[in-house]
């Protein structure tokens, strides 16, 4: 048995097979063993019963009733483990029957333990099942709480259908990977840095190699960020960003095309690998554009909260969006000048890149900063604030 057991932890280790064919191999063999040893014991009551020609018949063991005693063994194994199944599983056919004292009592015996046994099995192979869906239970649990959610609050049919669409989308991107048998948060929590940056950054591959912004950082500001994430989706025509709403969350294109909104005017059009809303998250107050999906966009949103305690953590970060300020704050001037001078014609304005790395940069936030100076101040502001604040936090810890 400690053999065995052993080897099925060395299946799951080397071959990473599913852990219920592993408990189903371990209950198959259960069973065999019991059943076995249960047979066993019927074989020799069935032989010590007697045998002798004067002997009253029923007075005989089982193996001389049923004339088993001048069979070959195996004969003679295959049925007492017939008995034994027959019996365990609470079945009983009788065919091969109690006569003897001995016999009766043993079977009296196997019949209570068989009503146990056969419940085990059944409790067991039914766990066993289950866990092979675990992952879409997960996802149906959840979906019928949305659904309930809907229902309860009799939402307008295009909210119900946005509602539907995020966490299909959320169920089957980021939490891939999550089961109702564990929590990922946990685990993740109880590992070291190094260890949770390298499983992060495995998990979240397809993600990083979609975000320009993310490459050629140090990987544990990568799996910080990740982690941090929120997916998103959003239909075509839908508004990822809203003019005169507070700026809470800077957004990270993975997929689609968004549109940058002057009020009705298209200004500029976001590709993916772009991020965007940074710069209303550093500076505070309300959106001054509009960003809306102009086709089917799968987005990585990054809270504000988040994004401050990056910039407080990798001082390096905040210095490249230092840079990206004074960037963006050359393109929003043009961007500006370009709308107003085609502001009598219908057509859309697209914004022209000074270089590479700001053609991957394009921002809904653009026209609300006046100047890079002036972002740059905040930034080194908002950091100083964060230290102070955390620092002080330690030192009540301590």
């Amino acid at each position: 048995v400690y053999r065995l057991h052993e080897f099925i932890v060395k299946l799951e280790v080397e071959y990473n097979i599913h852990a219920g064919y592993s408990r189903m191999i371990k209950i198959v063999t259960l069973i065999l063993l019991v059943t076995h040893m249960v047979g066993c014991f019927w074989f020799l009551i069935g032989i010590t019963g007697g045998g002798d020609d004067t002997t009253d018949s029923l007075n005989q063991g089982w193996v001389h009733r049923y004339h088993l005693d001048s069979s070959p063994r195996y004969v003679q194994y295959i049925s007492a483990m017939y008995w034994a199944f027959s019996t365990l599983t609470t079945v009983g056919y009788g065919d091969i029957s109690a006569r003897t004292p001995q016999e009766q009592t043993f079977s009296m015996v196997m019949m209570l333990v068989g009503v146990t046994w056969y419940a085990f099995i059944v409790s067991s192979m039914s766990t066993i099942m289950s866990s092979f869906d675990a992952k879409n239970k997960a996802v149906r649990d959840k979906m019928l709480c949305v659904n309930e959610f809907i229902r309860t609050t009799k939402l307008p049919r295009e909210l119900a259908v946005q509602i539907r669409g995020f966490f299909e989308f959320k169920s089957k991107s980021k939490h891939a990977y999550v089961s109702n048998n564990y929590d990922v948060d946990e685990l993740l929590d109880e590992l070291g840095s190094g260890l949770r940056a390298d499983i992060l950054m495995h998990l979240e591959r397809n993600v990083i190699e979609q975000i320009p912004f993310l490459q050629d950082k140090v990987p544990q500001f990568v799996a910080d960020c990740v982690s941090m994430f929120a997916p998103m989706v959003f239909n075509e025509g839908d508004f990822i960003v809203k003019e005169g709403t507070q700026a809470d969350e800077m957004y990270f294109l993975v997929k689609g095309t968004a549109g940058v909104f002057y009020g009705s005017k298209l200004a500029a059009v976001i590709n993916e690998g772009s991020y965007f809303g940074e710069i209303g998250c550093i500076m505070g107050g309300i959106r001054r554009a509009s960003v809306k999906a102009l086709t089917p966009t799968e987005l990585q949103a990054l809270s504000r909260r988040n994004l401050n305690i990056l910039l407080v953590e990798y001082p390096e970060v905040a210095g490249e969006l230092k840079q990206v300020a004074r960037d963006r704050a050359s393109i929003a001037s043009k961007g500006k000048s370009r709308t107003s001078e085609n502001e009598a014609d219908s057509g859309s304005v697209s914004v022209h890149d000074c270089d590479e790395n700001a053609a991957k940069t394009n921002s809904a936030d653009e026209s609300s900063t006046s100047s890079g100076n002036q972002l740059e101040t905040e930034i080194d502001r908002m950091v100083a604030s964060i230290s102070t604040k955390l620092r002080k936090e330690l030192k009540k810890t301590l």
